[in-house]
């Protein structure tokens, strides 16, 4: 669990920052604002894997080490240009949580609570300073620069000293889920990836994998005492509340009851989705172009939905379609050169039969290996013209003879 520059951790502290509900094969998070985001059991897990921790990890201890490069010249500075300096720093790391921001609540609700709240408010926890209510202040309106309602300048400056710490409590929590994703990829990868004929559907695996894995074991223990369960009520995906005004009560039958588990840490959560993926026995698969975890919508869906970079919009999906096309018309088209090749062949191997004794088993050969590079083309290790580079030579080259 992560602890703040006091040896506090955000639980003792009070804070929770996530709730989550995995009923009906349905992901339920409760956000800031009262309401429920729903999504399908696994997207979750799906949207977690994608992320990259390792570039957040460098990128923030990055603009965290940039300080430390500075410290031997911030001593000899004037004092207007060290405050110069400040402001630039102090800007640099809005910019940095700004991006953050921008890259990560979009893509599920529980990263946009991972950055709108839990990073958010760890400025708040590591800074101790003398004098409480001046500095609680100055927090107050960095905080509302990083959430974009007011304006950079002097007056806002915060100082490193402040900055650098919470840097390193963001770094740590993304090791945190790095390191949570180092485990669980192969762990997935086993569950997921087996032969159904040989070895058992999805939960049998799952129980195959837990039966031997001790360390899978341990780490289930102790990310589940992380969690605790809270029962909540929700009507129209927003909480419900007794304390509103009488006429704005729903009707009882649209309220619905699911619960929560109540956490400050993202990883305890994951690996709770993940064993509820193989407790419903959800079927999630890479990607054939991407190599990328997706929830395919039939047993024959291999491509998912990504949009792939440079590509003008185009998806997994679709260039997979394309290239599936592809692969077909480069086949019907090496078969069509292949015959070709072959009956022109045949044709100056009849004419040299008194002079070449041998030539019809040489003839053979050469439909032989005609048919294994088409085998190539076919499986898409070959390309059309490769193919036509390698066989569409003159028969007496073919054949071995002058």
């Amino acid at each position: 669990m992560l602890r703040n520059s006091r040896g506090m951790s955000q639980k003792e502290l009070g804070i929770a920052y996530y709730e989550m509900s995995l009923e009906n094969q349905r992901e339920y998070v409760y956000q800031n604002d009262f309401t429920v985001a729903e999504n399908a059991l696994g997207v979750w897990l799906i949207v977690f894997l994608d992320v990259d921790w390792d570039g957040l990890i460098q990128k923030t201890e990055s603009l965290r080490k940039d300080h430390e490069g500075t410290l031997p010249k911030f001593k000899l500075m004037q004092e207007k240009q060290r405050r110069q300096w400040e402001l630039a720093y102090s800007e640099r790391v809005a910019a940095w949580y700004r991006r953050l921001k921008a890259e990560l609540s979009k893509q599920h609700p529980l990263l946009k609570l991972l950055v709108e709240r839990q990073i958010r408010n760890l400025l708040v926890c590591v800074s101790q300073p003398e004098n409480r209510t001046e500095l609680r202040m100055e927090v107050l309106r960095y905080l509302e620069i990083l959430d974009g309602t007011r304006a950079h300048s002097e007056q806002t400056v915060l100082s490193p000293m402040v900055l650098r710490p919470w840097l390193l409590e963001a770094k740590q929590i993304f090791s945190t889920l790095k390191t949570c994703r180092e485990q669980l990829l192969p762990r997935l990868d086993q569950v997921m990836g087996g032969d159904p004929e040989k070895d058992g559907g999805i939960l049998q695996r799952y129980h195959q994998m837990q039966q031997k894995d001790l360390s899978f074991q341990c780490m289930v223990k102790q990310r589940y005492r992380l969690l605790s369960p809270q029962f909540r009520i929700t009507s129209a995906r927003r909480l419900y509340r007794s304390d509103l005004p009488k006429e704005t009560a729903p009707q009882m039958n649209q309220l619905e009851g699911h619960t929560y588990m109540v956490t400050d840490a993202l990883d305890a959560l994951t690996l709770w989705e993940f064993e509820m993926v193989c407790a419903n026995k959800i079927s999630l698969r890479r990607c054939a172009y991407c190599n990328r975890y997706f929830r395919p919508y039939s047993v024959v869906s291999c491509y998912c939905d990504r949009p792939v970079e440079g590509k003008g919009g185009k998806t997994c999906k679709e260039i997979g379609a394309m290239s599936r096309h592809q692969q077909k018309v480069n086949q019907d088209e090496a078969k069509k050169l292949y015959r070709k090749v072959c009956n022109r062949t045949q044709m100056a191997a009849q004419r040299r039969i008194e002079q070449h004794p041998d030539i019809l088993r040489r003839y053979k050969q050469v439909q032989l290996h005609g048919k294994e590079l088409l085998e190539k083309v076919a499986a898409g290790t070959m390309t059309l013209s490769e193919f036509q580079e390698q066989f569409d030579k003159k028969p007496r080259e073919l054949l071995g003879v002058k």
